[in-house]
């Protein structure tokens, strides 16, 4: 699992830099803007470092940090930087770690079930044709190694129960280092792959199994969600909504956009990636939802607008990636009915 980027996170403030005095607008975000881009690659080196985030709300940069020991080596970092105590704000907050894993076989495939691939879960998040292909889209994460093609197979909902192979792996980028990629990490702008349906398995494009509800900890098959429309992303505040195989239906509010978010135990970590919370502080992400697609609207005209690939520890804020990057990363594709 991963961890967020949001207003409503569980967080802890450890320290709000002095003055809270509005910059004027258009100076101020492009002042916050640069020295985001330039300070974030040397901050996120950090161990403990969970997130950097230009806040354009509060006019700051916010770094989140797994805890306090981490404050000391951010803090002087940004010294070293040139950035004065009133442009940022450190928050303690939840690591992000990666998530990977409705249970039963459900034929023609469609998105938000469990599959089965080596010796892990994970969750089905859309289907999709690409370049003429009929393919399912999940997480870079749920294939045999992340980052790289090597034919990984899928069953669905798991080989003991049917030994069929469902698909197999043809798109993972590697993950790259340098450049814009902070030194010890390895960097892609999205935690997507992408595998190719088998001639005899029957997949529905644009159809994600549907629980009763959001936030009710169902998991039983109820209808499904008609993915009519592809944006993006999504904006701070707005309402999203995803299906997976542990946790179900969930739904929360987008927190924060566009931040670079490292994983737990790894040295992974994406960029420009979106955080979302449940308002009312309930689990909306469980191991195993890792793949889920992430959308907007009504289940009759939904829009497709990210991929899920990790949570808080405390799995109460789940992190995608926003659809632009994964088709940034995968190819142009065709996800709707």
């Amino acid at each position: 699992m991963l961890a967020a980027c949001s207003d409503n996170i569980p967080t802890t403030p450890v320290v709000e830099g002095g003055s809270t005095a509005s910059l004027s607008q258009g100076q101020g975000r492009d002042r916050i803007e640069a020295i985001f881009q330039r300070v974030s690659p040397a901050v996120m080196e950090i161990p403990g470092t969970v997130f950097s985030d230009n806040d354009e709300r509060i006019g700051k940069l916010v770094i989140g940090i797994e805890h306090r020991r981490a404050e000391g080596a951010v803090r002087a970092a940004l010294a070293r930087a040139g950035v004065a105590a009133e442009d940022y704000v450190l928050e303690e907050t939840q690591p992000i770690v990666n998530m990977a894993t409705l249970r039963d076989v459900v034929r023609p495939v469609v998105g938000g079930l469990q599959i089965h691939f080596t010796r892990y879960l994970c969750t089905i998040g859309f289907n999709a044709d690409v370049n003429g292909q009929r393919s399912f889209i999940t997480n870079s994460h749920c294939t045999g190694t992340q980052g790289g093609v090597e034919n990984t197979v899928y069953y669905q909902p798991s080989s003991s129960i049917d030994p069929t192979v469902i698909a197999t792996e043809v798109a993972d980028p590697v993950y790259v280092k340098g450049g814009a990629c902070p030194r010890g990490k390895k960097c892609r702008y999205s935690d997507a792959s992408r595998a190719v349906y088998s001639s005899g398995v029957a997949s529905t494009r644009g159809s994600i199994a549907a629980t009763s509800g959001p936030n009710n900890g169902s998991l039983t098959i109820a209808g499904s969600v008609a993915i009519t429309a592809q944006a993006a992303g999504a904006s701070v505040g707005a309402t999203v909504n995803k299906i997976g195989r542990t946790t179900g239906w969930t739904q929360g509010r987008v927190d924060r956009t566009c931040v670079n978010t490292s994983v737990q135990g790894s040295q992974v970590l994406l960029f420009c990636q979106t955080f979302v919370s449940n308002p009312g502080g309930a689990a909306v992400v469980g191991a195993g939802d890792s793949g889920s697609s992430v959308w907007t609207g009504g289940t009759s005209g939904a829009t497709l607008v990210g991929l899920l690939w990790g949570g808080s520890s405390d799995n109460r804020t789940f992190v995608f990636s926003p659809l632009s990057q994964v088709v940034q990363e995968l190819g142009a594709m065709t996800a709707t009915q």
